[in-house]
């Protein structure tokens, strides 16, 4: 009986009435390989300019570093990001990731990827296919379906 109540005793000090802080998991970027210049998987028509940028696309702490070029129709500006990853599967695990880094992501079933229309960097579509995560920056969302077709099909698997 008495180790019963000192047993009892142990269990009551040792929940302590603080109340128990948790740590939220801070987003950690994906160990990616280095970024290189890849201008032949984007399109050519309206293309002003490809480049290679080291880390943070668009400035978003949840991109990685990749390609980024940018398009201007004489109507609409936006702009096309390309992120290689080092496989497939963490190029798609990676693509959760970003989607839970986003603000009411809307899933894109023609791309399997997620829709924000609001981020820093304006609307934003991402999606994976094969070892890469693909973008679209600055279109309506049906707008950067359109658009991203023939991005997309030059992206290998």
């Amino acid at each position: 009986m008495k180790a019963s109540l000192a047993l009892l005793l142990i269990l009551l000090v040792s929940c302590g009435t603080e109340a128990r802080r948790e740590e939220v998991a801070k987003f950690v970027l994906p160990d990616l390989p280095r970024v290189i210049a890849e201008e032949v998987k984007f399109p050519v028509t309206n293309r002003k300019s490809v480049s290679a940028v080291e880390k943070e696309l668009l400035g978003l702490a949840y991109l990685g570093g990749g390609n980024l070029a940018e398009y201007d129709t004489g109507k609409t500006k936006y702009k096309l990001l390309l992120i290689h990853c080092r496989t497939a599967a963490q190029a798609g695990s990676y693509i959760f990731e970003i989607k839970n880094q986003m603000q009411q992501p809307k899933f894109v079933a023609s791309y399997g990827g997620y829709f924000a229309a609001t981020t820093s960097a304006g609307p934003l579509l991402v999606y994976a296919k094969g070892s890469y995560i693909a973008g679209i920056v600055g279109l309506s969302e049906e707008e950067a379906i359109q658009t991203g077709k023939e991005f997309a099909s030059r992206i290998p698997y």
